[in-house]
């Protein structure tokens, strides 16, 4: 009879901890390699609701905002992007909901807008709605949340237990062996001339090892979005809000030069100061509007490129003289802050450009064949001892 070592035990809970949650695990992972390039997906296949023909010259944004706004309706902000011929996007707010909001966020209706025609753009959204169904099915399968997602959250610990103790099972047995470099030339390399039972296991084991750092960083942020305890939790340990960006608002301004009557926004100017202070490349801007006289303008841009953080930098304006009120700069934040800020583009993917994406996406598709993988060798294991 074979000796019970912490190996053994680490061997057993990895194995059948792993068939226990192996289909569910794979129904997130594939979902996860999916949502991966979910924005490429939606603009390419829908790309009608997006972009628009380039048409002469851009409609400035004072003469948009105006035919937006109504006696009842007010424009929180908008959105543009450095494509040119990409629509913007504005949001919209009803002077009840402005109201009934006691000073907390307001979502709004969001509008896509021709940048050439000054059009509303009637969405068809059929890839957009596909991707919701797929998000539903990664976060709680499409069950009921209060039944789902404590399910995917105990299967996401139990991945993250998977990942950790593959990699105690992914070090040489003996511990003479570890000056050896034939025992750790094994967890590098891929037997291909070897049957197919040493691939499929080599092939789980290297793999597993080489996608392994994504793999946690997955687990851990995704326990997010199934526990308000962790959630509570990561948030004092970072010492800032996850997510902070949607709780953003313009800030007071209040003197006693301060006009009483709203600011005629000039954004030739401010966009135009934007650009001189923060001269990188654009992905997106956001302009936040001032729902009074004593507030700022804020603009918050995010840079494009293959490497460029997907965080803002943030801008306010006092929006009656277009002077700088205070700049916030990501690269400025703690380290706390900083991830706090980039926490769910950690969790897809995105949160350094398209570099990090491929990489997750390759990593992810990875992980979906690891359960089925894991389950071969266990098929295996329990034919050889028969």
């Amino acid at each position: 009879m074979k000796k019970f070592t912490f190996r053994k035990l680490i061997n057993d809970l990895h194995l059948w901890l792993g068939i226990g949650s192996g289909i569910v695990l794979f129904v997130v992972c594939l979902t996860g390699t999916i949502l991966a390039f979910e924005t490429e997906l939606v603009s390419f296949f829908d790309r009608e609701d997006h972009y628009s023909e380039k048409q002469g010259e851009r409609v400035p944004f004072d003469r948009l905002i105006h035919t937006l706004q109504g006696n009842d309706t007010l424009v929180k902000e908008f959105i543009f992007y450095g494509a040119e011929n990409r629509n913007h996007r504005f949001t919209l707010l009803t002077k009840e909901q402005i109201e009934n909001s006691n000073g907390k966020p307001v979502r709004g209706t969001t509008v896509s807008i021709d940048p050439y025609s000054g059009q509303r753009v009637q969405a068809t959204g059929k890839t957009k709605a596909f991707m919701h169904t797929v998000e539903q099915l990664h976060r709680y399968l499409l069950l009921d949340r209060k039944i789902g997602r404590p399910i995917v959250g105990v299967c996401t610990i139990i991945f993250v237990f998977m990942c950790l103790s593959g990699l105690i099972l992914w070090f040489p047995k003996k511990l003479k062996k570890f000056r050896n470099w034939k025992a750790w030339k094994q967890g590098f390399t891929i037997k291909t001339k070897a049957s197919w039972k040493r691939v499929n296991y080599d092939f789980h084991n290297t793999f597993g090892f080489y996608a392994l750092l994504p793999l946690l960083l997955m687990g851990l942020t995704g326990l997010l979005w199934s526990f308000t305890w962790y959630y509570d939790g990561l948030e004092k340990v970072l010492g800032d809000q996850l997510g902070k960006s949607r709780f953003e608002k313009t800030i007071s301004i209040a003197s006693e030069n301060t006009p009483r009557e709203r600011a005629v926004l000039d954004f030739d100017t401010l966009l135009h100061k934007t650009d001189s202070i923060l001269p990188y490349a654009n992905f997106a801007t956001r302009v936040t509007l001032p729902m009074a006289n004593d507030q700022s303008i804020m603009i918050r841009k995010i840079g494009s490129g293959f490497l460029a953080y997907n965080a803002a930098d943030k801008l306010h304006f006092n929006p009656h003289t277009n002077a700088l009120v205070s700049a916030t700069y990501f690269k400025d934040g703690s380290v706390g802050s900083k991830i706090a800020g980039l926490i769910r583009g950690i969790h897809v993917g995105d949160f350094a450009g398209m570099a990090t994406k491929i990489i997750y996406f390759i990593c992810c598709l990875i992980a979906t064949t690891l359960p089925i993988t894991g389950t071969l060798i266990w098929i295996n294991k329990m034919k050889k001892k028969r």
